[in-house]
Parts: C-alpha cells; structure tokens; sequence
C-alpha cells in the first residue's frame, strides 16, 4: 500500500487503519500508527500540490487527539484498549511527523 492509500484509508477509517482502529474497535493499532507516521513522512518529501493532502492529514491528526481526550475524559463512556504503556512517545512520533509535514510542504 502506498502513502496515499495508507492517508486515505485513515481519514475515511477503512478497516485496516490506525484511526479505523482507533475510533471504532476503541484500540490502539501499533503497527497502523506507524505505517501512518511513515506515510506522513513519505507524502512530505514529495513535491505535490498539497491542499487535499494537508486537509486530510489534519482531519486524522484532530481525530486521534480527540480519542486520547475522550479515553482520559472520566466522563466519558469511550476508552481504548490495549493503550501501550509508552503511548506518549509514539503519539510523540506523529506529532513530528505531522509538524514535520507542515513545515516543510507550507511556507509562511
């Protein structure tokens, strides 16, 4: 699967996905996260258009943070299973990544 299969599978949560995985089965996909992380890394160093792209990549980026928000919500019913212990430094990789994207495809 290409970057741009993996991007789309992810903002329309196709079964295979990390946000798939993430937003309906309430599990973290390890493997799906990474594959993410990379295709992020791989669309920014291609020299393309990007509006479609950014616009997807943040719509992906807001639905998982908004995941972590709703599984620490005491509140709130939505809990993820098998969260790794070390969750934070791989959220902290596709922070990188999507601050990687941005940087270097949208210029001030």
């Amino acid at each position: 699967m290409n970057a741009d299969e993996i991007l789309d599978n992810n903002y329309e949560e196709n079964g295979e996905s990390f946000l798939y995985y993430l937003q309906e089965k309430h599990t973290f996909y390890k493997e799906g996260l990474r594959l993410l992380c990379e295709a992020i890394y791989a669309l920014a160093e291609e020299n393309v258009h990007i509006a479609r792209r950014a616009a997807k990549i943040n719509f992906i980026y807001g639905k998982i943070l908004k995941c972590f928000l709703y599984h620490f919500d005491p509140d709130d019913p939505y809990k993820i299973s098998n969260l790794p212990e070390n969750y934070n430094r791989m959220i902290g990789q596709l922070d990188k990544c999507v601050d990687f994207y941005f940087s270097t495809r949208v210029s001030a």
